[in-house]
């Protein structure tokens, strides 16, 4: 399968205790509030949901609040057992989002937030998602928006490539194409799924210390940390230097650091025709 070293990378990190304590102190406080935005915005009561990627659970624990009938799925048993803990009613499946162990046609609503770019091949996630909505069933994504348009991606990615070895990479699929209006369209509409909605949300991380844009990086990413853990200490200093110095610089907000990370959200509608 294409992406394949890309996929079992992901698979692996995201069992790892020291990656889900790092992702856990510095993603959640901006995807939480995401979490929340999609549970506003979709207004999910009394609708079968499926929380694709549900990962520790934090949009699953929203669904359920607001009245859903809510499934999660995830490939790592140890964010299942997280999400267990968070959303103790929803049920939890542990399986491959390109070969979902569903019927066809029985969420009104599929919900991937943050997940789409962990996964090795997205199209055949987008057409597993197609076929498990009813027709007319919603699917609404986030994912984080591209580095060209993002201060804290931008700030990241751009020491990163300017400084790393980057051929110790594995392939990976365009782990920002939805950000980007035509694409997610056409990708979408290959499987099914007609975009009606392609909005941005403005989040910022604040931080305490100007390090903390770097360890956010180097201790709760699996790609990206793999990557920067591959080089040299001298490259690995030279990284982090410029990151620090950048946030130090350019986002220093009365006491702290306020970098903004602005987040996509598109939405989509399944087929009416019956798939």
């Amino acid at each position: 399968m294409a992406y394949s070293t890309f996929g079992t990378n992901e698979r692996t990190g995201w069992s790892d205790e020291d990656i889900l304590e790092g992702y856990l102190k510095y993603f959640t406080p901006v995807t939480d509030r995401i979490a929340e935005t999609l549970v506003d915005r979709c207004q999910p009561s009394a609708q079968a949901c499926l929380d694709l990627c549900c990962g520790q659970g934090n949009l699953t624990a929203l669904l359920v609040e607001a009245g859903g009938d809510v499934s999660g799925l995830d490939f790592s048993a140890r964010m299942l057992e997280l999400a267990a803990q968070r959303a103790p009613t929803a049920r939890l499946v542990e399986s491959d989002a390109a070969d979902m162990p569903f019927e066809d046609n029985v969420f009104d609503h599929v919900f991937c937030s943050f997940g789409m770019m962990h996964l090795p091949d997205q199209p055949a996630a987008l057409r597993e998602i197609a076929r498990v909505l009813m027709p007319g069933g919603r699917f609404t994504m986030a994912t984080w928006e591209a580095p060209s348009r993002s201060p804290a991606f931008g700030t990241v990615f751009g020491a990163i490539r300017a400084t790393a070895d980057m051929s110790v990479a594995p392939a990976q699929p365009d782990l920002f194409a939805f950000t980007e209006p035509e694409t997610a369209k056409a990708m979408l509409a290959e499987a099914g799924l007609k975009v009606i909605a392609h909005d941005i949300c403005l989040e910022n991380w604040v931080f305490e210390n100007p390090e903390d844009l770097w360890n956010t990086f180097l201790y709760g990413t699996v790609g990206a940390g793999m990557l920067i853990r591959s080089q040299s200490a001298e490259v690995q200093e030279a990284i982090a230097k410029q990151i620090t110095q950048s946030v130090a610089e350019k986002f220093a907000d009365d006491g702290v650091y306020r970098v903004p990370v602005p987040v996509v959200v598109v939405s989509a509608e399944a087929s009416l025709a019956s798939s």
